[in-house]
């Protein structure tokens, strides 16, 4: 190979510290294909492909964001799993595993603004609402098993008979008496 040598000009003539190219390049580099593509740049900056870089890490965003919100399947499954190895009697782990399987989802649901905000990118350009909505259903799903686990163990007020104590007995309109 060749060696880099510097040339060193007194005369001022502007090419001072220019670099000798003799064959420097890298097997199967072809600087006319860079050159070509600097002056295909549109906006002149330099960076070649800079809009097209831009638009594929919105995608990419975009994509993270869709696989996040498809991610919680999974806890959302060892949730329900939990609750229903947890049993149908009522006792004190079913009973947690029944309440956590309720608050996760909820809170889940709440936070889910600050879940999807680093997926926004730096102008917010990436559209997240799609993913936000499929995260949210999910969450829901896992709270529907909940309210089914609660119902299923006695403790979700769903029969008349759980609401007998607040019904008023009816006034008598008529007394019968023995003669």
């Amino acid at each position: 190979g060749s060696l880099r040598r510097w040339r060193a000009s007194g005369q001022g003539s502007g090419d001072s510290g220019a670099l000798v190219t003799s064959d420097l390049s890298p097997s199967g580099y072809n600087h006319s294909v860079y050159l070509t593509a600097l002056k295909e740049d549109a906006d002149g900056s330099g960076s070649v492909g800079a809009g097209r870089v831009d638009v594929d890490k919105d995608a990419l965003m975009e994509q993270k964001a869709w696989e996040f919100a498809q991610s919680t399947v999974k806890q959302v499954g060892m949730y329900a799993f939990m609750m229903y190895m947890s049993g149908g009697s009522v006792h004190i782990f079913s009973i947690m595993m029944t309440f956590t399987g309720l608050y996760q989802p909820l809170m889940a649901i709440f936070n889910s603004g600050k879940a999807f905000e680093r997926f926004k990118g730096a102008e917010g350009r990436v559209k997240i609402l799609g993913p936000r909505l499929l995260y949210c259903l999910i969450q829901l799903s896992g709270l529907g098993f909940a309210l089914y686990k609660l119902a299923n163990i006695g403790l979700l007020p769903t029969h008349i008979s759980d609401w007998v104590s607040g019904v008023q007995v009816p006034v008598a309109r008529e007394y019968s008496v023995r003669a």
